[in-house]
């Protein structure tokens, strides 16, 4: 994922999934210079520090 892509999921109105080594994350904050992000595992709800291009977007995610 490009860093612009990450920004963008990160201000939309909709839910977009995104995974982090096959774990699905939210991200919180993306650094544009550094492409980096801060993600929360969903399940685990722990923040880590992650390269923008690690990261899979997996498309909308339909509320429950």
């Amino acid at each position: 994922m490009k860093a612009t892509r990450a920004e963008e999921i990160l201000k939309s109105q909709e839910i977009i999934g995104v995974k982090y080594r096959n774990n699905d994350v939210w991200i919180e904050s993306v650094d544009k210079e550094r492409s980096t992000a801060y993600v929360t595992y969903l399940e685990q709800h722990n923040t880590v520090h992650v390269a923008i291009g690690q990261l899979e977007e997996t498309g909308p995610v339909k509320p429950q």
